[in-house]
């Protein structure tokens, strides 16, 4: 069932985003959070993204104040699309 009758924009990546919903329960209200499973962001992307430096990103990383990441076998790092929008929704300011 679709949730809206607009077509599905393309993302950077050239994939159509197909909007999959997940409820999440904050400060006493339930959100729709809109999920693209296994789009996993680069660093890069993250820090174009929010409009930070790289290094802004690691001690975010360093003080645990970051988004969860993924460590490949080949050291590099990788952020899941839902834990970088749960993220956000975290750090949004109450008021």
């Amino acid at each position: 069932m679709p949730i809206c009758d607009t077509p599905c924009p393309i993302s950077p990546r050239g994939v159509p985003w197909a909007p999959f919903w997940r409820l999440r329960k904050r400060w006493g209200v339930v959100m729709a959070v809109a999920v693209r499973p296994g789009v996993k962001l680069t660093v890069d992307e993250v820090c174009d993204e929010l409009g930070v430096a790289r290094s802004t990103f690691y001690d975010w990383r360093q003080k645990g104040r970051g988004p969860r990441c993924i460590r490949l076998p080949n050291g590099s790092l990788r952020i899941r699309r839902s834990d970088f929008e749960n993220w956000l929704i975290d750090c949004e300011d109450p008021s």
